[in-house]
C-alpha cells in the first residue's frame, strides 16, 4: 500500500472517529437562561460559526478560504480545502428587573462541521450539526387572593430543551460569478413547558394540597426543512465586490405532544402521576409547527487575505408561526442588521506571527419577534474576534459578543450577556491525488 492511501485512511478514519465521538457523547450548552425563550419555540441560535460571531454574525456574501462558510450554502462552490471545525461557547447572562438581579454562567459545545471540495474550485459540500433553538428559563410568580377561588400561593414557570439541526449543504459555481447553493436540514429535539403550583390555598387561607402540583407539556420534533442561496460577484480591479441572497423556505415540522400532571414531594421528586383520567393526559397528540419564510441578503467588498468589509439583512415574519394550529399572540415581524469586518496585517509574513493574525470587529441589531405589553424585545451586541493561525493553514477562532436584550420598562425584565467563542478549524487536502508517491 503507498503511502498516500495510508495516511488517507488514516486522516479520514480520525476524522470519522472524532465526529461519531462528540455525536455520541456529547451534548450542546444549554442557551443563556432567559424568560424570553418561554414564548413560542424559544430563542432562535445564531447559525454563524465561530469567524461570523466576531463580525457581527455577518458573512452572507463573504468567503475566506480559512474557515467553513455556514450563512450561505453557495458559498460552498469555493471551498478550497478539507475542512473540520468544532465549536464550543461559554456565556453569561446577568437578568435585571426593578428589583432584583440574577447572574448565570454556562457553556459546551456549540457545533460540529466538515466541508470539503468535490470539484476544487466548482462544488463543495458540508455536512454540519448545529442547534436551531433553545428554551431555558424559570419565573416564579406569588399571588394571593382574596376571593374563595382556590389557587397556588406561589407559581413556577420553567422551560428546557434544544431544537438541532443536522445539515447537508452544496455549494456550485455556475461561472466566476455567479454561485447556487442548497442546504437541507433534519431539525430534531424537543421543549418543554413546566408549571409548578406550590402551597394551593382556598379562602380560608388553609393549605388543601400538601404537594406540589406540577403541569408539563413536551413538544417533540422531527421533520426537514430547507435553504436555497446564491451569490454575484464582481471583480473590481484588485478587489472583489459580491452580494449574497438565501431563502428560507417555510417549515412544517412534525411535532408530537405529550402533556400530563404530576404530585411532587418539596424536593419535586414525582409522588404519582394523575393518570387516572383522559382529561389529565394527552399522549402522543400529532400536529405540526410552522416556521415562516425568511428572507436573507448580504453585501462584502473585500481584498483576498488582507480585509473585509461586510453588511447583511434578514426579514422574517413571525406572526405566521403556528403551533398545533394555533398563532403565537406575541410574535411580530422581525428584522436583523449585521455588520462587520476584519483585517489581516500580512498573511504571508514568516517571521512575525500577529502580521498573520486576524483581527474582527462587528454590531448586530435585532428587533423582535417578541413584543410584550406593546414592548418589542429588541436586542443589540458589538462583537470583537481574531483568528490565531497554529499551522500553515490550519487555526483557532476566538469571538467575544458584549449585548443587551430587553427593557426595564412596564415591569419587563433586561438582559446584560457576554459570550466567549472559541473554535478550532483544521484544513487540509484530503482528496487530491499527490503527484508523486
Amino acid at each position: 500500500m503507498r503511502f498516500y492511501d495510508i495516511m488517507y485512511q488514516y486522516k479520514t478514519g480520525l476524522i470519522a472517529s472524532i465526529i461519531s465521538i462528540i455525536f455520541i457523547s456529547s451534548s450542546y450548552s444549554q442557551e443563556l437562561i432567559s424568560p424570553y425563550s418561554a414564548y413560542g419555540m424559544g430563542l432562535l441560535s445564531e447559525k454563524g460559526f465561530v469567524s461570523n460571531n466576531g463580525m457581527g454574525n455577518a458573512g452572507i456574501a463573504y468567503q475566506s478560504p480559512w474557515f467553513i462558510p455556514v450563512l450561505n450554502p453557495a458559498l460552498l462552490g469555493s471551498q478550497r480545502f478539507s475542512s473540520f471545525e468544532a465549536g464550543l461557547s461559554i456565556s453569561q447572562n446577568n437578568i435585571n428587573d426593578e428589583v432584583t438581579r440574577f447572574r448565570q454562567v454556562n457553556g459546551g459545545l456549540k457545533y460540529v462541521s466538515l466541508a470539503f471540495p468535490i470539484v476544487p474550485g466548482k462544488y463543495g459540500i458540508s455536512i454540519s450539526l448545529k442547534p436551531l433553538s433553545s428554551k431555558n428559563y424559570e419565573i416564579l410568580q406569588r399571588r394571593r387572593s382574596a376571593d374563595n377561588d382556590p389557587q397556588a400561593e406561589v407559581t413556577r414557570y420553567q422551560g428546557s430543551g434544544t431544537i438541532s439541526q443536522f445539515s447537508l449543504s452544496n455549494g456550485w459555481n455556475i461561472n466566476k460569478n455567479i454561485a447556487i447553493g442548497v442546504e437541507a436540514n433534519y431539525n430534531f429535539g424537543n421543549l418543554t413547558d413546566r408549571t409548578i403550583y406550590e402551597d394551593i390555598i382556598n379562602g380560608a387561607d388553609t393549605v388543601s394540597i400538601p404537594y406540589l402540583v406540577s403541569a408539563e407539556n413536551t413538544d417533540n420534533f422531527s421533520d426537514f426543512s430547507f435553504i436555497f442561496g446564491t451569490k454575484l460577484t464582481k471583480k473590481l480591479g484588485e478587489n472583489y465586490l459580491s452580494l449574497g441572497l438565501t431563502y428560507d423556505l417555510e417549515a412544517n415540522l412534525n411535532t408530537t405532544r405529550n402533556t400530563y400532571l404530576q404530585l411532587l414531594t418539596s424536593s419535586e421528586t414525582p409522588v404519582t402521576q394523575l393518570n387516572d383520567s383522559s382529561s389529565f393526559i394527552t399522549s402522543g397528540l400529532e400536529g405540526t409547527t410552522t416556521l415562516p419564510q425568511k428572507f436573507s441578503g448580504g453585501i462584502s467588498y473585500m481584498s483576498p487575505n488582507k480585509w473585509a468589509i461586510m453588511a447583511d439583512f434578514t426579514y422574517q415574519d413571525w406572526r405566521e408561526y403556528q403551533s398545533f394550529g394555533n398563532f403565537e399572540s406575541n410574535y411580530v415581524e422581525q428584522i436583523k442588521m449585521n455588520v462587520g469586518a476584519e483585517y489581516t496585517p500580512n498573511v504571508q509574513s514568516g517571521t512575525r506571527y500577529f502580521e498573520r493574525v486576524t483581527y474582527r470587529a462587528g454590531i448586530n441589531i435585532s428587533n423582535g419577534p417578541i413584543v410584550i405589553n406593546n414592548n418589542s424585545i429588541n436586542s443589540f451586541g458589538i462583537t470583537f474576534g481574531t483568528t490565531l493561525p497554529i499551522t500553515k493553514i490550519s487555526n483557532i477562532n476566538l469571538a467575544f459578543e458584549v449585548g443587551q436584550r430587553g427593557t426595564l420598562l412596564n415591569s419587563l425584565v433586561q438582559e446584560n450577556y457576554l459570550n466567549f467563542n472559541l473554535s478550532f478549524t483544521f484544513n487540509d487536502r484530503w482528496f487530491l491525488r499527490r503527484q508523486f508517491d
